[in-house]
């Protein structure tokens, strides 16, 4: 099989080298059965005919492949093969049937091709794993949210696991998870510190593989099997420079000793090598040129000598500077109805080096460039028309030169799946960095990187409002590391406390209370610094502070969490001030004090929390009451006033009324908890009305639609709870059409990463549910 495979250049173990053997063995038997003997002849030509049958059809034509799907944004395969390090990752991970962890610890320098070796080696053997996990450990948003989304792909069901309300409970829950797994899995951590900061979330002993990518080769290997990632080898740089250029085999044989020279001046470095080519080809010249790059390139590194990163060629910067060069030297002015291509494109690629390495949302970075999009009327992302300035045509600009590459979308609501907004772009980390070090201390930088953060702070709040939790997690990791660059930089305004606050939000609904505080704490202190005037902000904040303090202490159905700060004297202050600012508001700003004064009478009069005794919050309650009555109703606070009712009329057996309450509030587009609310209660509505496939539907639009209000868990765990609790009702009644719901419910994608923001109750009930189905699933 092999050699028929390798003589054809197909290969075994690229695409479905498992299925294949499977089918050919079922082929034998199959014939081998056959009583009659037609089918008993089997020859040699026709074994060569059916093995050489390429993956995808196979594939295609089976409907599956013999291997886990790859969770994670893996890289791009890259095109030139570099054996000798696939090579080494492979004897460290023989085919063995011991339970041990295995590692390999890939180190080296940014741009030398770490990442692209571990995308190489899961092309080569992705056949011999279940699940393939690519962790992203850039910062500890994008390691926390990928490994939830590790653990669902290898829990699909949801069915096990258990509850965890931290990275420590998580890492508990990985680790129980990949050690009972019964398959074999692969997990890449991306850009991890050290093999210490990743090994708590891996159990001893397991079926799986960990190939960590770091840059700290100094690092303690421990027990992993390190494997130096260096430079290409000679002959792998010739080639990327004759794809990149784009020779023939003829050019590139006549061309051969300029390609060498070349690749020698760049020091076969593999990022170099494309920025070089990028060079040439986005300059216009070819090959023929090379000679001239070579001497500018000499010329330039002696210049950069104090702009390149520790261990890095002096090369590799200077070869991203003329790249960067060329660029601005494009430049032929502009005005604000037809801004310059290549300037636009420069300042993207500039702000590009303070955010992640991946998933830049492109049109957060155009929007920074062009001066005439700041409008303070829309709050929302800003995304350039056409009409202004095409993202292609600007993006075509960075990638002639390598300088960045396309990534995956951003989770999308379906209508919008292929629509420019989503689109995203990676730049190589060193790359960021030398962009750092060129721009240190420019005047205009510090308002530069305050104009990013207001941008990134549009994305994340409405990513936050609308609920979509994937998009969320995306823009948080840019978010951490802009605030980071930010502090270095000394840049305090009331952008970056809004940041602040807008980031701690999602913490606190994915249950990081004490992140979230923090973060709250961060907010008001840079408040106080710039912005002592601003009311609405300070009172925001004081308001989310005061609220969590409640949740945790005051809630009769939430657990209390330890590690918050904020005391109950300080919590009643805060609210004291709010009040304050909202009575002077009546006149002047009727909408923000009416919408606080719903907000807080509705938590205060919250049936699960409990004032008694405390004498402070009910003078409080009433006064927020009070307040609310002498004010006018406002489109949220007759939402929340439907709400309010539709839970009511749920209590009281009137489904058919609560429905309407609801179908009210969604029509006039709520964001936020009010559309998670109504939506939950709608739900609730028609499954009590025995409306199964209205309910099924809004179900499944909460579990599958990346616009979906994923981000507000508590809405979800009472969803899940009284419409299952539905569920159970009719089957006891005899309706079974209710039974493809519940396990719907039972089966929520990571239920078990959110179930503890539950109260002991909702946990025992979503318990209860998933024993019932697991009982009608074994009697079936």
């Amino acid at each position: 099989m092999r050699n028929i495979r390798n003589s054809a250049r197909l290969g075994l173990g690229e695409k479905s080298a498992g299925l294949l053997v499977g089918y050919l063995l079922s082929e034998v038997f199959g014939r081998a059965a056959d009583l009659s003997g037609e089918r008993a002849n089997f020859s040699v030509a026709e074994l060569r005919r059916l093995a050489l049958v390429d993956g995808e059809t196979l594939a295609r034509t089976v409907g599956s492949l013999d291997w886990g799907v790859v969770v994670g944004a893996i890289p791009r395969i890259p095109d030139v093969p570099r054996p000798q390090v696939v090579n080494q990752i492979m004897e460290a991970f023989p085919r063995t049937p011991d339970r041990g962890t295995r590692f390999v610890n890939l180190a080296g320098p940014s741009g030398i091709g770490k990442s692209s070796a571990a995308a190489l080696y899961i092309s080569a053997c992705a056949d011999q794993y279940d699940v393939i996990a690519w962790i992203n450990c850039e910062t500890a948003s994008s390691l926390y949210s990928d490994f939830q989304r590790a653990l669902q792909a290898l829990v699909p069901s949801s069915g096990q696991g258990g509850k965890f309300s931290s990275p420590e409970d998580l890492q508990h829950e990985i680790q129980l998870t990949l050690g009972r797994f019964p398959g074999r899995w692969l997990i890449v951590l991306d850009n991890a510190l050290s093999l210490r900061e990743v090994e708590p979330w891996v159990p001893k002993t397991s079926r799986g593989d960990i190939i960590l990518t770091t840059i700290n080769s100094a690092a303690p290997a421990g027990s992993a099997h390190v494997v130096t990632v260096s430079t290409m080898e000679r002959e792998q740089s010739i080639e990327l420079l004759r794809r990149r250029l784009q020779l023939t085999e003829g050019e590139s044989v006549l061309w051969r000793p300029a390609t060498q020279r070349m690749a020698e001046e760049l020091g076969d470095w593999p990022l170099a090598l494309e920025l070089g080519a990028g060079y040439l080809v986005g300059c216009g010249y070819g090959i023929e040129n090379s000679d001239v790059y070579i001497d500018a390139l000499r010329t330039r590194a002696i210049s950069d000598h104090d702009s390149i990163p520790a261990g890095y060629p002096q090369t590799l910067a200077a070869a991203l500077n003329m790249c960067i060069d060329k660029l601005e030297q494009r430049i032929k002015g502009g005005t604000d109805k037809t801004p310059d291509i290549s300037a636009v494109a420069t300042h993207l690629l500039i702000m590009s080096a303070f955010l992640g390495s991946h998933q830049i949302p492109a049109h957060l970075l155009l929007a920074t460039a062009l001066s005439n999009t700041e409008e303070e009327e829309h709050l929302g992302p800003l995304i350039v028309s056409p009409d202004i300035v095409r993202l292609g045509e600007v993006l075509r600009e960075l990638f002639q030169f390598s300088l960045v590459k396309n990534d995956l979308p951003l989770p999308a609501p379906q209508e919008d799946k292929f629509t420019e907004a989503t689109r995203t772009i990676s730049v190589n980390s060193v790359t960021q960095e030398i962009i750092r070090m060129r721009v240190a201390g420019h005047p205009d930088l510090p308002s530069s990187i305050d104009r990013l953060v207001g941008h990134v702070e549009r994305w994340l709040r409405t990513s936050s409002e609308f609920g979509m939790a994937e998009r969320v997690q995306t823009i948080q990791s840019h978010a951490e590391l802009l605030l980071t660059h930010a502090e270095a930089a000394h840049v305090r305004s009331e952008r970056v406390a809004l940041l602040c606050g807008n980031l701690a939000g999602p913490y606190q609904l994915l249950g990081d209370a004490c992140r979230a505080e923090r973060l709250l704490k961060r907010e008001l202190e840079i408040l106080h610094e710039v912005a002592p005037d601003n009311e609405t902000l300070i009172s925001q904040t004081r308001f989310m502070l005061a609220h969590m303090y409640l949740y945790s202490n005051c809630d009769s159905e939430r657990p209390h969490i330890p590690g918050l700060e904020t005391t109950y004297d300080e919590a009643v202050k805060h609210l004291e001030y709010v009040l304050y600012v909202s009575r002077g508001w009546v006149e002047t700003y009727p909408k923000a004090a009416i919408k606080f004064a719903a907000d807080i009478r509705a938590i205060l009069r919250r049936g699960t929390i409990k004032l008694n005794g405390l004498t402070e919050l009910n003078s409080l309650a009433e006064a927020f009451s009070d307040l609310e009555s002498r004010l006018p109703e406002s489109n949220y606070s007759r939402d929340l006033g439907l709400i309010v009712k539709a839970e009511e009329r749920i209590r009281e057996g009137r489904f058919g009324v609560a429905e309407s309450h609801c179908r009210e509030v969604l029509r006039n587009n709520p964001v936020g908890w009010p559309n998670a609310e109504a939506r939950r209660l709608l739900t609730e509505s028609l499954a009590r009305q025995g409306k199964w496939a209205e309910a099924r539907k809004e179900v499944n639009f909460w579990k599958t639609d990346p616009a979906a209000p994923s981000l507000f868990r508590e809405s979800i765990l009472d969803l899940i709870r009284n419409v299952g609790q539905a569920c159970a009702e009719a089957i006891v009644a005899g309706d079974s059409r209710a039974l493809p719901i519940m396990y719907e419910l039972v089966s929520w994608p990571d239920l078990d990463s959110f179930l503890h923001l539950g109260s002991p109750g909702d946990q025992r009930v979503i318990e209860l549910l998933r024993q019932i189905c697991d009982d009608i699933s074994s009697q079936q």
